[in-house]
């Protein structure tokens, strides 16, 4: 996931916005990860959200409270929303 996060954090200027629908398993290891790269985004004037349709990955992040701070969304299009967002706010 970090070389995948880096090569999308390194093009472009628009909105990241990482899927993660297909994700499987995450641990504290993969939450990190995408804390700092929602830092790292943020610091680039890049919007960030998380797509995350639900299950045991969703509740890592309600679990660790981020659901709200790393714009976890159940879908692309609300994802896309949120991340177009936080750049305008």
């Amino acid at each position: 996931m970090i070389s995948a996060l880096n090569e999308a954090l390194a093009e472009g200027e628009d909105p990241l916005v990482v899927d993660l629908s297909q994700v499987l398993f995450m641990d504290s290891t993969g939450l990190a990860l995408l804390i700092n790269a929602r830092r790292r985004a943020l610091r680039s004037k890049r919007g960030f959200a998380i797509v995350c349709p639900g299950g045991p990955i969703s509740r890592v992040f309600e679990i660790a409270d981020m659901v709200e701070s790393l714009r976890v969304c159940p879908d692309r299009e609300s994802a896309r929303r949120a991340a177009t967002q936080t750049v305008r706010a």
